[in-house]
């Protein structure tokens, strides 16, 4: 199968070190969103500076992994998916400690693994097709623009590293219910993802969408070999069914 990495100037990595080194710094974002949750509760006095400052390192590490990439040239399709894979982890270790609080509601659940489930699913089908690459899926003109940019993606980082510092503030306040701020910030980080879903959704939906013409469209789609092909299939199915066991969890923790 071949796929569309960068592969800017031809450069070649010069070990496989390099391909490793981006997906380490995924999964110290996972590691490190962990130990947030497991222990800011011993950091009462300093809570709100630990949360804040952890949860600025963790969504500056989001942007790191994939600088580190594109500078070494190490950017695959195995190295996006563990990415994709490491926000999913961290949105969720956040995300549960936070539903247990009561302060995020099962609808703002429901409706936020809905879309990552439509377009982890849509992901599938762009791979099937050899429409996914090391820098993202696939889509012609505006929409590549609207859904994979530098300023689309900063922007949805920074909105739900603000959703998460504020519901950690409000945890310090002793809060048990989002307040309005709290509310229109949840709200923002939902509609936002939305938005940026519905390009993926009305590319990859309709059966009969010819994306052969639209490809000539986009002038950063070289073709190049990738690594670990047969790897990348694997985990884009575990991926989609690691959603599912995500989204089950905190529908049961909303629950209770």
């Amino acid at each position: 199968m071949i796929s569309h990495s960068l592969n800017k100037d031809g450069l070649q990595p010069a070990s496989k070190l390099l391909y490793i080194l981006p997906s380490a710094v995924s999964v110290v974002r996972v590691i490190l969103a962990l130990a947030i949750v497991e222990k800011v509760g011993d950091w009462t006095a300093g809570m709100p500076v630990v949360a804040f400052l952890g949860v600025l390192i963790v969504i500056v590490l989001d942007a790191v992994d994939g600088i580190i990439a594109r500078y070494f040239n190490s950017q695959t399709l195995l190295g996006s998916f563990i990415d994709i894979a490491a926000d999913r982890l961290v949105e969720f270790i956040f995300l549960q400690y936070f539903v247990r609080a009561g302060l995020v509601p099962l609808w703002f659940v429901l409706i936020f693994y809905t879309r990552i489930l439509l377009t982890d699913g849509c992901r599938i089908r762009a791979f099937s097709m050899d429409r996914v690459s090391a820098t993202g899926i696939f889509l012609p003109g505006w929409r590549r623009i609207f859904v994979l940019s530098k300023f689309s993606r900063s922007t949805y980082a920074v909105f739900k590293g603000l959703l998460f510092c504020t519901l950690f503030l409000a945890m310090h306040n002793g809060k048990t219910l989002p307040s309005l701020p709290e509310f229109s910030i949840m709200l923002g980080v939902l509609a936002f993802s939305l938005l940026r879903a519905i390009p993926i959704l009305i590319t990859y939906l309709p059966h009969s969408r010819n994306l052969d013409s639209d490809r000539q469209l986009n002038d950063k789609w070289p073709l190049t070999q990738d690594i670990a092909i047969r790897t990348t299939r694997v985990t884009s199915y575990m991926q989609i069914a690691a959603d599912f066991c995500l989204a089950a969890i905190l529908v049961m923790l909303t629950g209770r």
